[in-house]
């Protein structure tokens, strides 16, 4: 069960789903809701990305909350799934809306939860997680005042079958370019990880010499 909710927030579904609400909002010409969703989804997918590179290379982490980077499993699906939820009511029964973003949101939870139960992930980076994509999904809520159709709504939920349909299950390779990325810029040879946070005597391998 939880290996379900792990594959539904995994980056090869939800990146997917992101880019798909950009464009189906940009198609309706609603432009300034697409780049406010678009800017701040984004900004916590940066955040996040930072957060392991600065880890994976440096070790730079929080030993007493086992903090090796923020979950970006936790907050694809918070940033996402409200917002999914939230724009498909608004299409078909407005007056639900909020519910159902407070429904992609539990949904969220979730999957963050399944990273606790699998280990992928501890609690401070679940929670981190959370946090972020949180602030992305009531943001965009908030200053939401768009109306959609229901054809258009159809669309949405057209794109959300097929994506999900297509992408889950499937792995994306997000953790092995953060990995690629943080070992060239720190120029080691051997990325930092959970037992070296709580191993003091933890020496990494000399760096590679520099091109």
């Amino acid at each position: 069960m939880w290996n379900r909710f792990t594959n539904l927030g995994d980056l090869a579904v939800m990146l997917p789903l992101a880019m798909g609400i950009a464009i189906w909002l940009l198609a309706q010409k609603k432009f300034a809701s697409g780049l406010h969703w678009l800017l701040a989804f984004g900004s916590a997918g940066l955040l996040v990305a930072i957060s392991k590179i600065a880890f994976i290379g440096w070790g730079i982490g929080n030993r007493d909350f086992d903090f090796t980077g923020i979950s970006g499993h936790t907050m694809l699906a918070t940033a996402t799934l409200p917002v999914l939820l939230y724009l498909l009511t608004q299409a078909f029964s407005p007056r639900w809306s909020h519910l159902a973003a407070l429904v992609g949101i539990l949904m969220a939870a979730g999957i963050g939860y399944s990273r606790l139960v699998i280990q992928a992930h501890s609690l401070s980076e679940v929670a981190t997680g959370f946090l972020c994509g949180a602030l992305v999904s009531t943001s965009f809520i908030r200053h939401g005042k768009d109306t959609y159709s229901k054809a258009a709504g159809m669309v949405l939920l057209g794109l959300f079958f097929l994506i999900t349909g297509q992408q889950f299950g499937q792995k994306a390779p997000g953790q092995d370019i953060i990995t690629r990325i943080a070992l060239h810029m720190a120029q080691h040879n051997k990325p930092f990880d959970r037992s070296m946070l709580h191993n003091s005597s933890t020496q990494l391998n000399k760096p590679l010499p520099l091109n």
